[in-house]
């Protein structure tokens, strides 16, 4: 049975590690931008939250400002998991009451590097009873339950009936179990010492006077936390042949693996779209759909500084009697003008000619690489 139980805690700490490792995924990603509290990041942080079965997640500043999906915001600097996150390390936390929601959580905890200098951190987290539907489901028989468990004795995760067997998130086990009969040579102050020092063990425990209700209890180290892992069964159900690891885990493991990949792939897809959508929409002029002034002004300027040597034609443009459309016609017509002035520009100059409206009716292009001039006094002009 011990092995068994070790079988689950490699288990457990696997499933763990996925998660980490889809959280360094995002905090990576969230490192490209030196402001860690950018749009882009923020963005990140509610899809995380939408997409994953993390249930609340936060973005944290170096000073242990936290930043959560749901708006709210507080300061995490003297909690634990924060704390070892800033030194490098990825962290799980003991079950906290969250101020945020009042639920009791454990966080998973990563850093932000931006140029390996760490920035922040990243946190998602689960209540206690996500926490154990994500380590047990569809991995145990349903003979028994299964447990992680503090040194202390405190229950964490729980896959079990409370109203069945009486035990639950936040009970102690070693409370529970004291007044029961121990049929090993094993007494509840060696398993304690044993937890202590995160070894491997196996009791067998009477809860009544009846037979029947004889169990085993096998126990050993997750590998996190100092947290331990125990599972409870039966006496006469372990006697069966049974399997505690279902056959397919491999298979569980490998999609699982992928389903995050592309879930990360797909957040940064969409929101390299957007953020392209974004900057088009901050450079571009938005009645004629040309660039912007500020925007020319920059592109012309950078081409002269990097290739000051290479021929190009600067052209200046504006509407003849544009005010007088404007006062006849009105702004409507004016503005229409304008647009398919913007368009003819557009459709008449080169692709990586630089065109741009600089006033109400002035325009700008820059020609770039014009050594024949046949072609740029072929512009034809307005009647």
């Amino acid at each position: 049975m011990t092995s068994n139980v070790a079988k689950q805690s490699d288990h457990a700490l696997s499933i763990l590690n996925i998660h980490y490792g889809f959280l360094n995924s995002i905090a990576d990603k969230m490192g490209d931008s030196s402001d860690i509290l950018s749009d882009e990041n923020m963005e990140l942080l509610v899809s995380l939250a939408a997409n994953t079965d993390f249930e609340r997640t936060a973005l944290i500043e170096a000073d242990g400002t936290a930043y959560y999906d749901n708006g709210a915001i507080k300061n995490v600097a003297q909690r634990k998991y924060f704390l070892e996150a800033m030194k490098g390390q990825a962290t799980l936390s003991d079950p906290l009451d969250s101020s945020i929601d009042q639920e009791t959580r454990v966080i998973l905890c990563v850093p932000v590097r931006c140029n390996d200098r760490i920035i922040g951190a990243l946190g998602g987290s689960y209540n206690v009873t996500a926490l154990s539907q994500m380590l047990f489901n569809d991995i145990f028989d349903d003979a028994g339950y299964s447990l992680i468990v503090t040194k202390e004795g405190e229950i964490i995760a729980y896959d079990g009936e409370p109203s069945y067997h009486k035990i639950t998130y936040g009970d102690n086990f070693f409370d529970f179990y004291k007044d029961r009969t121990l049929l090993s040579k094993n007494s509840l102050v060696n398993v304690k010492k044993d937890f202590s020092a995160g070894n491997d063990g196996l009791i067998k425990i009477r809860t009544d006077s009846n037979k029947k209700s004889d169990q085993y209890i096998a126990y050993t180290r997750l590998g996190m936390n100092n947290w331990m892992i125990c599972y409870v069964i039966p006496v006469s159900d372990a006697q069966n042949s049974y399997s505690f690891i279902k056959s397919y885990e491999g298979i569980f493991m490998s999609v699982f693996c992928i389903l995050v990949l592309l879930l990360v792939f797909y957040i940064i897809h969409n929101n390299r779209i957007r953020n392209e959508e974004l900057r088009h929409d901050a450079q571009t002029d938005g009645l004629t759909g040309v660039l912007n002034k500020r925007t020319t002004e920059a592109l012309i300027n950078e081409i002269l500084e990097q290739r000051p040597h290479e021929k190009g034609t600067f052209i200046i443009l504006d509407v003849d009697k544009f005010k007088e459309v404007n006062d006849h016609y009105g702004h409507a017509v004016g503005d229409i003008v304008l647009s398919t002035l913007g368009q003819t520009l557009r459709n008449y100059f080169r692709e990586n000619d630089i065109i741009g409206r600089i006033g109400g009716d002035e325009f700008v292009i820059y020609m770039c690489k014009t050594e024949r001039q046949r072609w740029i006094f072929s512009f034809p002009k307005a009647g």
